[in-house]
């Protein structure tokens, strides 16, 4: 038997707080690997609470991989959980520390300390943030003829707030007018990355502060900046299949890529020993194209190879707070920031044409930028900051994220009927995580992915499969593809399901 005292949760939601005792637990090694939990009903009577709640907090365990569920048999403590008691020492205390506005909401710190708390009180479940996509170099733009384009990530086209957003344009306009005469800050202007800054603390869980943050015009230029940090010609990671632009770029700098497979847990740690690799790309929170999340037994593998050869893992957080179900997976970041450098940008959250993202730096690599290379100039406007800062300050961005995520649920909701609804239904099945403005679609009947891609292409239907994002192993992605759903019109979703269901049967091939 489990149980907490639910009267100390103060204003945390009951199933966060739930979730937290139990983690705290499994951390701190009072909940063994391979111990079972109680039932969600037997939890839920000890506690006189509802099974929905008790549902909740199960449902983020499994998430984070500090359970796994077994038919019939219930819930488990995850057996990586045995590895994660010996990681890094005090790795109990330090996961207390972490937990303790959860934990201990009533608990008054000073100074900086007490704002933190004072910002974690006020996470939710509702808390979901950045709906950015990974937008791949291959994919096509849509033609005028194109019935359904189910390769492209561009977002909802009148989803841009214009009128807040000029409202703010011409603010400051008013109060920024001798700012414009002055050179752009190398690392950003400071009122942006103290925005930043606080949406990290609140979002993310990140204890950052505003000198670590630097702003560039997207990540291809930050990416620039961290490979002359960590060191050209030298070997560095990603993950395979994967996000093949981000390959090219470390390439293109003289540095080689070591392909590392990734498996249903994430980029494979194992193989990253003896590999002299000192950078790893990846996206632990949500993987693309994948969509798998990294559990906390694999994060700390991770971590724990990083700081062992003295390597650095960039953590590109693409879209991964747009999760429909529950609330964030913790980030790379939150848990060692020491070694990991924190990667995001607002480009597809807001507009392609606002080019501004940003990264959190080590404090290692934070001395040696300005050591090093603080003397490039400022590169992205001031008035596109000044009026960003703004919108992310006074609470726009949080708002125009929430209402986003809300219409992009629903339109997850109606493609997935019109999917079950349609003849194209029995053929295939779908691979979803509840994240992310995609999902991946396994067909079952056919032979050759790239002539059932070219037939679909003739009838207007674009698709993109998984095989194509692989640099090796395409093998074990036959048959599945992307399917982007961001940008769809639903009229036609009907009649290109029945085209493509009408190509397969058309084929002589047999549906299993």
């Amino acid at each position: 038997m489990l149980v907490y005292d639910l009267e100390k949760r103060g204003q945390t939601p009951l199933y966060e707080y739930l979730y937290a005792c139990i983690r705290d637990d499994i951390l701190q090694g009072v909940l063994q690997a391979g111990e079972k939990l109680p039932s969600k009903r037997a939890m839920a009577k000890d506690h006189g609470i509802a099974l929905i709640t008790v549902e909740n907090a199960y449902a983020q365990l499994m998430i984070e991989g500090y359970v796994t569920a077994k038919e019939k048999s219930g819930y488990f403590v995850n057996a990586d959980m045995a590895q994660l008691h010996g990681w890094a020492g005090d790795d109990s205390a330090e996961a207390s520390v972490r937990n303790e506005e959860i934990m201990h909401p009533q608990r008054k710190g000073n100074g900086e300390e007490a704002e933190r708390h004072a910002i974690q009180r006020k996470i939710t479940r509702e808390t979901s943030h950045d709906c950015r996509l990974n937008q791949e170099a291959i994919s096509k733009e849509r033609t005028g003829d194109d019935l359904v384009d189910f390769s492209s990530s561009r977002l909802k086209r009148d989803a841009f707030p214009f009128a807040t957003w000029t409202k703010l344009m011409r603010r400051v306009l008013d109060d920024r007018e001798e700012a414009f005469l002055e050179k752009p800050e190398s690392r950003g202007v400071p009122e942006l990355r103290e925005a930043i800054a606080k949406y990290l603390r609140k979002a993310k869980g990140l204890n950052v502060t505003a000198d670590r943050i630097f702003v560039g015009p997207g990540t291809e230029y930050l990416h620039h900046l961290i490979l002359q940090l960590v060191g050209s010609s030298r070997i560095v990671a990603v993950e395979d299949p994967g996000y093949k632009k981000v390959g090219q770029i470390y390439e293109s700098h003289g540095m080689k890529c070591l392909h590392v497979p990734v498996d249903e847990n994430g980029l494979i740690v194992d193989r990253l020993w003896n590999s002299n690799a000192k950078l790893v790309h990846l996206s632990p929170s949500h993987h693309f194209p994948t969509g798998c999340v990294m559990p906390i037994g694999r994060r700390r593998a991770l971590l724990d190879w990083a700081r062992t050869q003295g390597a650095y893992l960039l953590e590109d957080d693409y879209d991964s707070e747009f999760r429909f179900d529950g609330k964030p997976v913790p980030t790379l970041a939150s848990l060692d920031d020491e070694t990991v450098i924190y990667l995001n940008t607002f480009t597809k959250t807001l507009a392609p044409s606002i080019r501004i993202a940003y990264m959190v730096l080590p404090e290692k690599l934070k001395e040696q930028y300005e050591e090093k290379l603080s003397f490039y100039s400022g590169s992205v406007s001031s008035f596109e900051q000044y009026t960003l800062a703004a919108f992310i300050g006074e609470g726009y961005y949080e708002r125009h994220v929430n209402r986003m995520r809300n219409y992009y649920r629903q339109q997850r909701m109606k493609i997935l009927r019109a999917l079950e609804e349609s003849s194209l239904g029995s053929m295939v099945s779908v691979e979803e995580h509840s994240a992310g403005l995609h999902f991946i679609l396994r067909v079952r009947a056919i032979k050759d992915d790239d002539a059932w891609l070219k037939e679909l292409e003739g009838k207007g239907i674009r698709l993109q499969s998984v095989a194509s994002y692989c640099y090796g192993g395409q093998a074990r992605y036959r048959h599945q593809f992307v399917i982007y759903y961001s940008d769809l019109e639903e009229r036609n979703l009907r009649e290109a399901f029945e085209i493509m269901a009408e190509t397969i049967i058309g084929s002589g091939q047999t549906v299993l």
